[in-house]
Order: C-alpha cells, then structure tokens, then sequence
C-alpha cells in the first residue's frame, strides 16, 4: 500500500545513520518536553498554600525557547533530507550544525538550571519568591543532549569534524575532487 502511494520512494527510514535517528529521535523528545513539563515552578511562602504553579518552556524563556525550536527543526530537517536522500548545499554539514546547535542548547540550559528566571513575580509586590527547578529542565537537558550527541556521531559517520567544517565555511579547505 505504501508504495502504491509512493512513501517508499520519498521516505526511507533505512538511509538514516544512528546519528540522525538519535538527534531526531531526541529532537521530538524536547519538542514534547517544551510543552508538556514545567520546566520551573514559583513558590510564595503563605501558610499551607505557598505553590503558586510552573512554567514550561515556552513561558519561562524569553531567547531560549527560539534556540531549542530552531534545534528541534534542524535535528528533525536533517533526519528527513536524509530519509530522502536528498541533499542541501549549504556552507557546512547539516550534522554540524545539528551538533553545534545541540551544544548550545545544553549550554543555555545548564545556565538556566544555574540561574533560573524570575518571572519578574518580585514586581507584584508578593514578597520573598522562591524559583524552584522543575523536572521539565531537566528532561530537557537530557534531551539537547541527545540532539548534540546524535549530531556529532552522525559527523562521525560523514567523516567529517569541526574542523574540516570551519575550513570550508571559511573556505580555506582544499578544493573538492575532480567529478571521475
């Protein structure tokens, strides 16, 4: 049925590497986990009644959320322009911006979970509020994590590293090959 409607033809899974079934894989993850999880909660301390609720990942970030989104859609356009065979030109390897975005991701995060937003709740007047870390945050971490490893093995497989991408970008990389 599939290849009666032509699936086949356009989406093979079997061409994916690890690496871009991990980073995808990991890249629907952080998806999932931006919306579903408090990434973090607010607490006044006010007798028996002192949650005042939690965040997800969207309404805790200001910049990061973009970051994670962009991650999440390089991850996953990676994994389908290799499910397709297809191939884009750009300056450098789709794998290395996958991994390179990923490392981002982890690194802004990690600064989050030392530095958590204040939800700019010390403006209400609502006295001493106690921003508390969520297991959403850390999911999260885990799942950049993912998206970075999955990028960088999926270099690995490419043969390709850094390195050799800054010299192309800045094009002091040696010429490619002449066609056979």
């Amino acid at each position: 049925m599939r290849d009666q409607i032509g699936l086949d033809t356009y989406m093979d899974t079997s061409r994916l590497g690890r690496g871009e079934t991990i980073a995808a894989a990991s890249a629907v993850a952080l998806f999932l986990i931006m919306f579903i999880f408090d990434w973090f909660g607010f607490d006044v301390p006010a007798g028996a009644f002192s949650d005042l609720g939690g965040a997800n990942a969207f309404q805790s970030f200001g910049f990061i959320d973009l970051v994670l989104m962009l991650t999440v859609i390089v991850a996953i356009a990676g994994a389908a322009l290799a499910a397709n065979a297809s191939s884009v030109n750009t300056p450098v390897a789709i794998s290395s911006i996958t991994a390179g975005l990923g490392i981002l991701s982890v690194i802004l995060i990690l600064f989050r979970i030392i530095s958590p937003p204040d939800f700019g709740v010390g403006d209400f007047g609502l006295g001493d509020i106690e921003v508390s870390r969520k297991i959403g945050v850390f999911l999260g971490l885990i799942a950049a994590g993912g998206i970075a490893y999955g990028g960088w093995v999926a270099m690995q497989e490419e043969g390709t590293s850094f390195g050799d991408q800054a010299d192309r970008f800045g094009g002091t990389g040696s010429p490619p090959p002449p066609a056979a």
